[in-house]
């Protein structure tokens, strides 16, 4: 999946778009995040949770960006700040509920899906500021208004807000494995 992300920037610097080689060199970074968390913080992440990250930037960089479903599909940028959201709480709910290098998971499984959620509309507000700059320093028009960023960051709200209750409804957190996933799901519903 991470190999499919270099394709975009290679066609990119053939056509000599620098500004978007940089832009997908940026999403080439965050498929390998995982890696780079774990050798950081010598914490593990399951294969279920970097698949789920990685398919997240997947969507947003060869779906969105490259084959231009932002421009084509009018919900896409909604449902990829919905998805992003919910990813990401799903993942600082587990991260902040393992012993890594830096912290002892001491956090009850309520006070970390509550923080999980703070941290993913964190991520979704760090993400429009991002927009922001870009817009302001190469004029690649990611953020389209006003309206435009409310409603990113109300997609973000809403995805951390149904990713927090999932986690509250399921026992995913320690989960290792999709199967594992799966079955808890199952197990709630």
């Amino acid at each position: 999946m991470v190999l499919a992300l270099i394709i975009p920037v290679i066609f990119s610097a053939v056509q000599v778009k620098i500004v978007k080689v940089i832009g997908y060199l940026v999403f080439v970074f965050g498929g390998i995040s995982p890696e780079l968390y774990e050798k950081l913080t010598d914490q593990r992440v399951p294969q279920y949770l970097k698949s789920l990250l990685r398919s997240q930037v997947v969507l947003h960089s060869i779906f969105g960006q490259y084959l231009g479903l932002y421009n084509t599909l009018p919900f896409w940028d909604k449902l990829l700040h919905f998805l992003g959201s919910f990813s990401v709480a799903i993942f600082f709910c587990y991260v902040l509920s393992s012993d890594s290098k830096f912290w002892k998971a001491e956090l009850s499984e309520k006070r970390a899906i509550f923080e999980a959620f703070l941290l993913a509309n964190f991520a979704g507000i760090l993400w429009e500021i991002a927009e922001f700059t870009a817009d302001g320093f190469f004029r690649v028009n990611a953020q389209r208004g006003l309206k435009d960023t409310m409603f990113d960051l109300i997609f973000n709200l809403i995805g951390a807000y149904v990713g927090s209750r999932f986690l509250f409804r399921t026992n995913v957190i320690h989960s290792e494995s999709s199967d594992q996933v799966v079955k808890n799901v199952r197990r709630s519903t």
